[in-house]
């Protein structure tokens, strides 16, 4: 059996078999989450059927549930009175086992957390549970040297197998849930009919003990990880010993096949989880594709392999590379992306193959850009660029862009699979004074901070991390916008946001703080120029909105000092129909709806006044004008 090792170095390995590879691994890339809440070692690891849950099991006698996307802790599983050593989810996700040094499983709702039955029988510590694949049973290894098969309706043994001569470390169902393997520290690896408990056949070669089996997903092998540092294949049927796998320098404590059975993993106590690829039949798009073999050298890549993120709106490209290929005349892959993150705009054909290749237009499914080219005109070797997709930012965080399905073609229809890269999206470093996260230091991120003034506790607002919102975190968003010498521009949501009065207040508790940083010195210098570009030069009153106008209206006006303010409002004939007085009024603009006047179109009676023309007339201290506007019904 060919197979070629990718190794990786890790600064932990799990010591649980977890079957969660994706179809087509070439590589480990740090998860850009941590999950804290465990007081001791975590020994086993299962994902739900769904991937949206994370079971986790540790010394501190305790199984946690997680929530995979976020990894906040769920629930905690609690009951156990020894350590926790082996977790797993029912194949429909609504039941796990947990196997513990306390000598039980104990079963739990995955919903609720609460302990649905304890499983007692094994004499010694539970090492290993697994569901079979309907659900029905649980297979169980102990270091009393059994295995013991469970009804987990009932919590009833069903059958307990005997035969090995050391603790029982590791269990496995077949696919078809008709057999068990079991690995031992009597250094065998044992087959079992599931139904009868007889012994089909004993697997010896390991001159260590054995600390990992599984099952290949088409159920005709079985891989095993042993303290003599080896991995062995052996063929189900025959028991027969296929290959040694024998690079890691530390025993081999936890294995684990694709989903495809065409890569398996392996970690070891030399710190390395090490990848080995072997070239059967391809699964594409669920039909077996058959004559392919693993190009050796040909790596297909998303490029950049990491980027930083763009700000909200913004367009990120990315490239489908190809280097050390010989004769492809065509290509398929599928473009897996963070639909959160990122929304796909447009796919192009690259450079590589020859020119007129025929592209087809990329169809989106989801979270999956599906790619595909071919050229008639002969074929392409060396580097180059397959494709380039460009997407438009909606979220900054950090994202994976992975590759899957891909498989290359030459001339004479034969297909290859090349070893794959996968890229990564990282959250640009991102200033404090961002508080809004968008990627830019604006206006927005100076109200936030001004509406959360007086907050205390973990808050984005509080820019300098001193426990509470206060104006020293307004200055220094200030500050960060106030780069440019010249005064801000007013557009008009920042007319809408802040007015001159607030300003005004800011400036005086800055200015109170006795603060001589830089950027404390020039956020209170911005906001000096923002209180002048808020500040008009003149009082103005302004023409009203709309106009014509049925029922309502508003009148926009500008203070260049405070003043008292009263609008009066008159028929054509020069009758008072009505008088608002506004009260006293700190200078500054006076323009959208909720700062505005506002009239009802109703006199001082509270009844509508009739069509025609009316004018308005402000008086602000010294200051008067008056403006015409018309009711049409």
């Amino acid at each position: 059996m060919k197979n070629t090792v990718v190794s990786i170095s890790l600064t932990l390995i799990l010591i649980s078999t977890l079957y969660l590879f994706p179809a087509y691994p070439q590589g480990v890339s740090e998860v850009p989450l941590t999950l804290s809440g465990h007081d001791n070692a975590i020994k086993s690891l299962s994902f739900s059927p769904n991937g949206q849950t994370l079971a986790s099991g540790s010394f501190d006698k305790t199984a946690r549930l997680w929530d995979a996307s976020t990894g906040n802790t769920l629930r905690t599983l609690q009951g156990h009175t020894d350590a926790v050593l082996s977790v797993a989810f029912s194949p429909d996700g609504q039941t796990i086992a947990s196997g513990s040094w306390d000598n039980t499983i104990r079963l739990w709702d995955a919903s609720t957390g609460n302990t649905l039955r304890t499983l007692q029988g094994h004499t010694d510590d539970v090492e290993s549970v697994v569901f079979s694949p309907d659900g029905q049973t649980i297979v169980s290894g102990s270091k009393d040297n059994t295995i013991r098969l469970w009804d987990p309706n009932t919590g009833n043994t069903l059958r307990t197998f005997s035969g090995h001569g050391g603790d029982v470390v590791s269990v496995a169902f077949s696919p078809d849930g008709q057999m068990i393997a079991s690995g031992s520290h009597d250094k065998t690896i044992r087959l079992w009919d599931s139904n009868t408990g007889n012994t089909l056949r004993t697997f010896s070669g390991h001159t260590g003990w054995i600390w990992s089996i599984v099952f290949s997903p088409d159920g005709q092998t079985i891989a095993s990880g042993s303290h003599d540092k080896t991995v062995h294949l052996w063929e189900m049927a025959t028991g027969d010993h296929l290959q040694t796998l024998s690079e890691h320098t530390g025993f081999v404590m936890s294995i684990a096949f694709s989903r495809d059975g065409r890569t398996l993993a392996s970690g070891s106590a030399d710190n390395t989880i090490k990848l080995w690829e072997f070239a059967p039949s391809v699964v594409s798009n669920g039909a077996v594709v058959p004559n392919t073999t693993v190009a050796s050298n040909t790596t297909v890549t998303i490029s950049p392999a990491s980027v930083q993120s763009p700000a909200i709106g913004k367009q990120l490209t990315l490239h489908l590379k190809i280097r050390d290929s010989k004769t492809v005349a065509g290509y398929q892959a599928s473009v897996q992306f963070d639909t959160t993150a990122l929304s796909y705009v447009s796919g192009t054909n690259g450079d590589y193959l020859p020119a007129g290749a025929f592209f087809v237009e990329p169809k989106v499914e989801g979270n999956l850009v599906k790619l595909s080219a071919a050229s008639l005109a002969g074929e392409s070797n060396g580097d180059g660029t397959l494709a380039t997709l460009t997407f438009e930012v909606i979220a900054v965080k950090a994202s994976n862009v992975t590759l899957s399905d891909v498989l290359l073609t030459n001339s004479a229809g034969e297909t290859f699979v090349p070893r794959i890269e996968n890229g990564e999206i990282t959250e640009s470093t991102r200033l404090k004074e961002d508080v809004n996260g968008d990627g830019t230091v604006n206006i927005a991120d100076l109200v936030l901070v001004a509406g959360a003034l007086g907050e205390t506790g973990q808050n984005a607002a509080d820019v300098n991390d001193d426990g509470i919102v206060n104006i020293a975190d307004l200055v220094l968003v200030a500050g960060a916008l106030g780069t440019s010498a010249a005064a801000p521009a007013l557009h008009p949501h920042t007319l809408e946001m802040l007015t001159a009065a607030e300003i005004k207040q800011w400036l005086s508790a800055a200015q109170q703080l006795s603060i001589t940083d830089t950027t404390s010195q020039r956020g209170i210098l911005f906001l000096q120029q923002l209180l002048t570009a808020l500040t008009p030069k003149e009082t103005v009153l302004l023409a009203n909105y709309p106009n014509p106008f049925n029922p309502e209206t508003w009148i926009p006006y500008h203070l260049a000092k405070d003043a008292d303010v009263t609008l009066h409002i008159y028929a054509i004939n020069g009758t008072l129909v009505r008088a608002l007085v506004l009260g006293h009024q700190p200078a500054g603009m006076y323009q959208n709806r909720s700062r505005a006047a506002y009239w009802d179109g109703k006199n001082a009676f509270g009844e509508k006044v009739a069509s025609g023309v009316y004018f308005f007339t402000l008086t602000a201290g010294d200051f008067t004008a008056t403006r015409k506007m018309l009711i049409r019904k």
